[in-house]
């Protein structure tokens, strides 16, 4: 296996920060347009790349309607409601978050989504194809959610391309739970970033990839968090920086447990530990390419991006990397 863990020394700059935005990052309207100045200000100083979920809430939708669908004789009425649910939900945010100049451009974009989430609907059912149909689905909320991401990024002044994770994110086809291959994605990753224009501001989706073969996947449960990783990782980031609706991590779920305390900072080793037992809310294997490439990572609060967050560091490095540190 060749070594994918740091970029070759003819690689163009390599990001000051990958960001990582979860669904309640994006999935308000006040939320999100934090996170465009977040990436705004980081963009000032340095080169940036960001990995993006569905809105909140979109995903367990678009599940609930395959488990629907696969139990009914008839799902058209399921997969229309649907359809038109995530269209009300997603032209009112573009309509609060966008110019009336990218409105337009958003619109065909959801229109363009939504058909191919019916057509995808359509070869839900008993037959071989079935898995790779629901991860189809699955994947609509981030085709979704990171167009409008790049179109505000335009809005504010960036220059922020179109980028298609199926096309730089290869796995095999265990569907919904499918296996990046390394060596594959690196190479098509460091190829697109080095086609990017240095001032460009990539938005890419989380949790997505897709077979050789062309065939849409999906990484698994919280599999944003590991295609931020491996991004940062192949990229050669300075640091990775998740945001989420918690200012840190804690001791135990701080709205169960009031008594729950931010942990000030974590080791990789430690962090690994407690992410094998569930206890850091991410995807299994998002901490290894970090500890691999000696990436430190930050988690921290979208409703109060100036609190510190929890920053979580490998071995032989140092928070200094991060960005941003109050």
């Amino acid at each position: 296996m060749s070594d994918v863990s740091s970029p070759p020394p003819d690689f163009p700059e390599p990001p000051l920060v990958a960001f990582k935005f979860g669904g309640t990052s994006v999935g308000r309207p006040g939320r999100f347009r934090t996170v465009v100045r977040l990436i705004r200000e980081a963009a000032a100083e340095g080169r940036v790349v960001a990995i993006v979920s569905a809105l909140s809430g979109v995903s367990r939708q678009l599940a609930s309607a395959l488990e629907a669908v696969s139990s009914r004789a008839d799902g058209t009425t399921v997969v229309e409601n649907l359809a038109e649910t995530l269209r009300a939900r997603h032209a009112e945010q573009a309509e609060a978050v966008l110019s009336a100049d990218q409105k337009p451009t958003y619109d065909a974009i959801l229109d363009e989504r939504l058909d191919a989430l019916r057509c995808a609907f359509e070869r839900v059912g008993p037959d071989a194809d079935a898995p790779a149909a629901r991860d189809a689905v699955l994947a609509v909320g981030e085709q979704l959610s990171v167009p409008m991401v790049t179109l505000a990024l335009r809005d504010a002044g960036l220059r922020a391309p179109r980028c298609d994770a199926t096309e730089l994110v290869v796995t095999d086809d265990t569907f919904g739970a499918a296996q990046v291959q390394h060596d594959d994605t690196s190479e098509r990753v460091r190829s697109w970033y080095r086609s990017l224009d240095p001032a460009a501001v990539p938005v890419v989706a989380g949790f997505v990839g897709a077979t050789e073969a062309g065939s849409t996947t999906t990484l698994g449960f919280e599999g944003s968090d590991y295609s931020a990783a491996l991004f940062a990782k192949f990229l050669g980031a300075q640091g990775l920086t998740r945001y989420t609706d918690v200012d840190g991590i804690y001791t135990d779920d701080p709205d169960a447990n009031e008594d729950a305390e931010r942990v000030d900072h974590l080791s990789m080793e430690e962090a690994i530990a407690r992410s094998a037992s569930g206890g850091l809310g991410m995807h299994p294997k998002t901490l290894r390419p970090l500890a691999d490439a000696g990436i430190p990572m930050q988690v921290r609060s979208i409703v109060a991006p100036e609190c510190p967050g929890t920053p979580i560091v490998p071995a032989d490095s140092t928070a200094d990397a991060l960005w941003p540190m109050p």
